[in-house]
Order: C-alpha cells, then structure tokens, then sequence
C-alpha cells in the first residue's frame, strides 16, 4: 500500500513539473568595467514568468538589475537618486518590479518575475551609486498572453 501511494505520489508531482509555467531566461553582464549594460533589450510575452540572471563580470564594480514597472525617465531619476541611501541600494519605491542583489565582480545572481500584462517598454537600470544614469535597458513586453 505505501509503495503504490509512493508511486501515485510520484506521478503525480511529475505530471504538475510537465505542466508548470515554460519560465525565460534572459542573461545580462555588463561591458567589461564600463557602465554600461552588454544587453540593452529583450522581449518578453505580457504575463511571462522571467528568469534574469546577472553575470557580473566586470573586473571592479559591483552592479545589480533594477526592473521598473515604467519607461519614464523621471522614475529612473526618482529611483536612481533614492538608491544611493537606500539598505543594498535599493530603494523602496512602488516602480520596482523586480531586482537582483548587489553583485560583486565575479558574481552571479537572479531573481524571477512576472512580466506586466500590459505590453510596451520597461526599463531596467543598475542602481548602485551613480550607475544609474549610465547603465541602462530596456524590457519589451509584446505579444500574446502566456497565461
């Protein structure tokens, strides 16, 4: 009897990995020290779940991946500005959509979200002291629904 619920068990959790969410995987490393971001846009579907790694590879800076729920440049400012008194440079401000911990050169970090529903262009900035104004991108949202 426990080894046929074992086994049901097993189905069971094998059938709900087969079905979950297809997640996408975006890589992002700066230009080597430079301020400056080596991807500057990716697309992605609306309601996507994403998966952004950063590579630091940069030989000196620390850097991290900021991903605002807007393209507006006065939010950038706005967040860019309140990051550099902020706990691990990031602030809290309701134009967050997701962010990476500060990576230090030779680091790698991630962090996994669901892209906004409503297409158009969201930007992503580096958001440790400074970078801001510099490192940037952008997330295109475009397409049909995943969900």
């Amino acid at each position: 009897m426990m080894r046929r619920s074992l086994l049901l068990l097993g189905l069971v959790l094998l059938a709900l990995r087969v079905q979950a969410e297809p997640v996408k995987e975006i890589v992002i490393e700066p230009v080597g020290d430079e301020l400056k971001f080596k991807v500057t846009e990716f697309t992605v579907a609306p309601g996507e779940t994403v998966r952004l790694i950063f590579k630091n590879t940069a030989k000196v800076m620390p850097h991290n991946v900021v991903v605002l729920n807007t393209d507006s440049p006065s939010v950038v400012n706005r967040v860019g500005t309140a990051a550099i008194s902020a706990q691990d440079y990031v602030p809290n401000d309701p134009a967050i959509l997701a962010y990476t911990k500060v990576a230090q050169p030779g680091e790698t970090v991630e962090v996994t979200f669901k892209a906004p529903e409503k297409p158009g262009r969201y930007r992503y900035v580096c958001t440790f002291p400074g970078h801001y104004t510099l490192m940037q991108g952008v997330m295109v949202v475009s397409g049909k629904a995943t969900s």
